[in-house]
């Protein structure tokens, strides 16, 4: 639910408050007197690093011409389990749409019913996964860049950083995870069904194994 508080509205998750924006994110944990949003920030940075999502220029670099610079945010939320959760996002509102593919397709519901009758009648097992990051997985096409802040620490603050993979907010991250994943489903054995393109299926002798695709 949601508060008004001093010309901004508060929004609660979980009877947690939810930070409105970084500087608000460290106000709460001085105000609670823990650093559970910290926490939670340094956490994404440190996934982000992981997946090598960024290229970082040298001080005396500057990005190639081509390259568009574009903002950033990072958005906070609860999880059920009161999990503090922050996640970067690339304003990718402020790039030109290309002509290239920006949308992701999934998997139709009636595939889904189809899954679970295959399943039922043979008795195999049902189960639902997510992966985690998904969209650092894929390499991005985009030409764009970012500057860090001050949350990214004091030997990365001020300097350019070109997005190499796929981040959260870019027009096209669902396209290339999309890319991605059909890529790896492909070296695993699986191919799309002539029915939905997102319904996957392979032989493993005794029986077919199904696999459906959301993005």
């Amino acid at each position: 639910y949601k508060v008004k508080q001093k010309g901004a509205t508060a929004k609660f998750k979980f009877g947690v408050q939810v930070p409105l924006g970084l500087k608000n994110a460290y106000q709460l944990d001085k105000i609670n007197k823990n650093n559970y949003w910290q926490k939670a920030i340094d956490k994404e940075l440190k996934q982000l690093n992981d997946y090598n999502t960024f290229r970082v220029l040298k001080l005396w670099e500057k990005p190639p011409p081509e390259y568009q610079k574009i903002p950033y945010h990072i958005v906070f939320d609860v999880k059920f389990d009161l999990r503090r959760k922050a996640r970067l996002v690339a304003g990718g509102n402020w790039t030109n749409p290309d002509k290239e593919d920006l949308y992701s397709g999934v998997v139709g519901m009636e595939s889904v019913r189809l899954g679970f009758f295959l399943g039922e009648q043979n008795g195999l097992s049902c189960c639902a996964a997510d992966v985690g990051n998904a969209f650092l997985y894929g390499k991005t096409k985009e030409k764009v860049y970012i500057i860090a802040g001050s949350e990214f620490g004091p030997e990365l603050q001020g300097r350019a950083l070109i997005i190499y993979k796929s981040l959260y907010g870019l027009r096209t991250s669902s396209a290339r995870f999309h890319e991605h994943c059909a890529e790896k489903l492909r070296q695993l054995g699986f191919k799309p069904s002539l029915f939905d393109c997102d319904f996957w299926y392979r032989d493993v002798g005794d029986h077919y194994e199904y696999l459906a695709t959301f993005v």
